[in-house]
């Protein structure tokens, strides 16, 4: 029994040594390989560089526009506060009284698709998004053989794609910044953006009040029980402040603090993409003398 566990173990042992030292030799040989073909591998290394380089030469600039938002909530909150003491009675009454625009909902409305489109088409901004294909001279779209032509829709995409929108960790702070490739184009389309969204939540806003007024004041001249008459007149002044308060206040959603006016032009430097460049290239360079020796010994198996 003895002898035969040392024999089994001394059998086991060899094949163990066996497999270390084929991984062994596997790593020799690859090391030896890699030394074969340095000229290949520089080969690599001088093409990434060189490719690093002409991307950067002919890579156009970008020019970046950025504005500093607040939400402009401070001014109404004690009008908030006032309408957030009768929004209980109003649901006992049967009155259901939305709530204000937080800014979860702020950001969402900038960065929505129908906005979106909508300050595409009110701003005319089809030939700017799309300056490839509109020829400026007479005034039209270069069109294919279908005749085609950019549609706002498509072009949600393409500013959706530029635009950039940062929220503070307080909820309050929001920057919102854009980049583009022509100068001038990157403030304009940042401060008029944000004045459409102000315009827009402004006269939702007052549409919605003035739909409320207007049920509200029916429901005055129906009751004359004296204390829901007393709860539906709070109702209506409160309803009255906030419609008065979105007519005088441009910055009705976003208070501008710092407006976009001074463009900061993004170009890639070869500091940044050489590095990258020599990394990805040496990589791809030692694992094609890699693959050259696996389909080698491949090779070799094969015929043996």
């Amino acid at each position: 029994m003895n002898d035969n566990t040392k024999l089994t173990s001394g059998e086991e042992t060899p094949e163990k040594d066996s497999s270390q030292g084929d991984e062994a030799f596997d790593l020799i040989e690859i090391l030896k390989e890699l030394r074969r073909h340095w000229k290949l591998i520089i080969g690599f290394v001088s093409c990434g560089i060189g490719l690093a380089l002409v991307y950067c030469f002919l890579s156009p600039p970008e020019y970046g526009a950025e504005t500093l938002l607040s939400m402009a909530q401070e001014d109404q909150a004690a009008l908030s506060s006032a309408t957030g003491q009768f929004s209980g009675l109003a649901s006992i009454a049967g009155i259901s009284m939305p709530g204000d625009s937080n800014s979860e909902k702020v950001i969402a409305s900038l960065k929505s698709r129908q906005f979106l489109k909508r300050f595409i088409t009110n701003d005319n901004l089809l030939p700017i998004l799309y300056d490839e294909l509109w020829d400026e001279e007479n005034e039209e779209w270069i069109t294919d053989d279908n005749g085609s032509v950019p549609s706002a829709s498509s072009a949600v995409s393409v500013l959706a794609g530029a635009l950039e929108v940062q929220q503070g960790k307080s909820s309050i702070l929001v920057r919102v910044s854009i980049k583009w490739d022509k100068p001038g184009v990157a403030v304009d389309m940042v401060n008029d953006l944000v004045g459409a969204l102000n315009d827009e939540l402004r006269r939702k806003a007052i549409d919605g009040s003035r739909k409320r007024i207007g049920y509200l004041e029916k429901e005055l001249a129906k009751t004359s029980l004296k204390d829901m008459r007393a709860i539906l007149y709070n109702l209506l002044e409160s309803e009255k402040q906030k419609a008065m308060l979105a007519n005088v206040n441009e910055d009705f959603a976003l208070e501008v603090i710092d407006p976009a006016d001074i463009e900061s032009m993004d170009k890639p430097t070869a500091r940044a993409t050489v590095p990258l460049g020599v990394v990805c290239s040496l990589l791809l360079g030692v694992f094609t003398v890699y693959l050259r020796q696996f389909f080698r010994r491949l090779a070799d198996a094969s015929v043996r």
